[in-house]
């Protein structure tokens, strides 16, 4: 068990301010909180909560994507104490939070036949297949899922309750790595699938150029439009809902990536929809990123190092 506090307030740097603003979109008149929590081992008792956790990523990560959330509940309490789930502490818990999960960080295989293992695979195959102009990615989304002897693919469950604090993922990231050193080749893993939810900026695909560029636009060919759409998106300015994994394009450290938007899978009024900052609106995406083994290493120890985030 590992345990610390947290604040929901405002962040003291002013350069994360407008970030934390946006973030706070619907906490506007909300009761300033503080609290301790704590982080344990996963047990029956959890799986419900898992479930609403997991069936609210389908608005987060999977969306309206057909996977089984209800066997990834039963095999992250399978695997515990490996992993673990975010509970408030003891003196701060009333009858409402019974079997309330407000997050889990956790990891689970892809290279075995489970359902919920197949549906991922069709899920980031297809998105890629339709948004990805790197056929690289398919490539690697091909050989990954693909049964061999010297791959071995995890995917990271990091699911938290949105505007939960993220002064958790430090000492939880601690706490993952050392799972992972216990459990010995159990959970070696030669690549890990990091699925990161943020937002990024509408930008102006004519790139400022007016009317003729307008104008040429139709007679530009379906996979012309896509490069440069993709292009424009790649230079706009991102939100990471998580702030760990704002870390991991910040560190230097070299992996592939590709990403897909969900404008049309949220609902309007959803709380994971689109959000307005200084005028410019930011439309929820997915972003998949491949970390080798030696990359997801060295992540997991730059979160771990990081402190309050």
């Amino acid at each position: 068990m590992m345990k610390g506090s947290a604040t929901e307030g405002a962040d003291d740097s002013d350069e994360s301010s407008d970030k934390d603003n946006l973030m706070m979109d619907d906490l506007d008149n909300a009761e300033q909180l503080v609290f301790d929590f704590e982080a344990y081992p996963m047990y029956d008792g959890d799986k419900e909560g898992l479930v609403n956790l997991l069936t609210q990523a389908f608005f987060n990560i999977f969306l309206r994507a057909d996977v089984d959330v209800k066997q990834m509940a039963d095999v992250l309490v399978e695997q515990s104490p490996f992993g673990c789930v975010y509970r408030p502490a003891e003196e701060f818990m009333d009858e409402d939070d019974e079997g309330v999960v407000y997050g889990v960080l956790s990891m689970l295989k892809l290279d075995t036949n489970q359902k919920f293992q197949k549906d991922i695979w069709t899920l980031l195959k297809t998105r890629a297949r339709k948004y990805s102009i790197d056929k690289k990615i398919w490539s690697l989304l091909d050989n990954l899922s693909t049964a061999k002897s010297d791959i071995s693919v995890g995917l990271l469950i990091n699911e938290r309750l949105l505007h939960f604090p993220a002064t958790i993922a430090s000492p939880a990231f601690k706490s993952l790595a050392d799972d992972l050193k216990r459990s010995g080749a159990q959970y070696r893993f030669s690549h890990v699938i990091l699925i990161l939810k943020i937002r990024i900026a509408d930008t102006d695909v004519n790139g400022g150029k007016g009317s003729d560029i307008s104008n040429n636009k139709k007679k530009l060919t379906k996979a012309e439009r896509k490069s440069i759409a993709s292009i424009a998106i790649a230079n706009a300015d991102v939100i990471y809902d998580n702030r760990e994994e704002e870390i991991l394009f910040q560190s230097g450290l070299q992996f592939d990536f590709f990403q897909y938007p969900v404008q049309s899978d949220v609902e309007k009024d959803s709380k994971f929809s689109s959000v307005i900052l200084k005028d410019i609106t930011y439309r929820p995406y997915r972003r998949v990123c491949f970390l080798d083994s030696k990359t997801f290493y060295r992540y997991l120890e730059l979160i771990s190092s990081a402190g309050n985030l």
